[in-house]
């Protein structure tokens, strides 16, 4: 048996992943309809997968991931959503069509040129995000207080902007009152390590892993927790 997944199979591993974040069990009538597939070729597809042990499937049940099916199908999905924002933010692609042609390249391109993308994304975001700030704080001299606090924030990152599969320190809590506290309440507080795990088909909710445990945040929260990427 090959160890390398066809095309096909990741397509089968990412879109699995996707319809876990938003239903409570995935069913093979579900992966055939969001992928345009007969139901019998879905079934010998998810087959081909329970072999390989990336997936558990009783029969007439939910299909699931396992720990292996789910490492992988996040790495498929990462390198899917650092060529997508490629595509729409850095080459202005439009988003339907940047979906379609990062799906095409998520399956050829090579682990040294996605690498070097990854790396290079990363500084494009938090290049971007330091012009919008200081664009923001514009240039009255008597906000240059506010001027120097934000600058010290352009250096971090949105939590809602990681990519899957990304690690950030939490640095900061943008935002006061009953909704930081609550932030705060589901252990997101500074200094604490998070990673993305998982992200809905629209970008909403966030899946994330913090202090051993998946949290599930709206996108909105996750833009108020500014982290350092590691």
């Amino acid at each position: 048996m090959p160890k390398k997944l066809s095309p096909s199979m990741q397509d089968y591993l990412e879109t699995i992943l996707d319809l876990s974040a938003t239903e409570d069990e995935v069913r093979i009538t579900d992966i055939a309809n969001r992928l345009n597939i007969s139901k019998a070729s879905t079934n010998q597809a998810i087959g081909g997968l329970v072999k390989r042990g990336m997936v558990t499937h009783p029969h007439y049940g939910p299909v699931t991931l396992t720990e292996k099916g789910r490492l992988e199908a996040e790495k498929i999905r990462y390198r899917h959503d650092v060529l997508k924002k490629l595509l729409t933010d850095v080459m202005k692609v439009d988003p339907e069509v940047a979906e379609r042609d990062a799906c095409l390249m998520e399956h050829t391109i090579s682990q040294e040129t996605l690498t070097k993308l990854v790396s290079f994304m990363e500084s494009y975001t938090a290049g971007k995000e330091e012009t919008e700030m200081a664009e923001k704080a514009g240039s009255t001299a008597s906000i240059e207080s506010t001027e120097n606090a934000e600058s010290t924030e352009s250096t971090y990152t949105k939590l809602s902007d990681l990519m899957v599969g990304t690690k950030g320190i939490i640095r900061k809590i943008v935002s006061g009152g009953s909704i930081k506290k609550r932030i705060l309440e589901m252990g997101l507080t500074v200094g604490t390590t998070v990673e993305v795990k998982g992200v809905a088909p629209m970008g909403d909710p966030i899946d994330v892993l913090v202090k051993g445990y998946h949290l599930s945040l709206r996108k909105k929260e996750a833009s108020l927790v500014l982290v350092e990427v590691i």
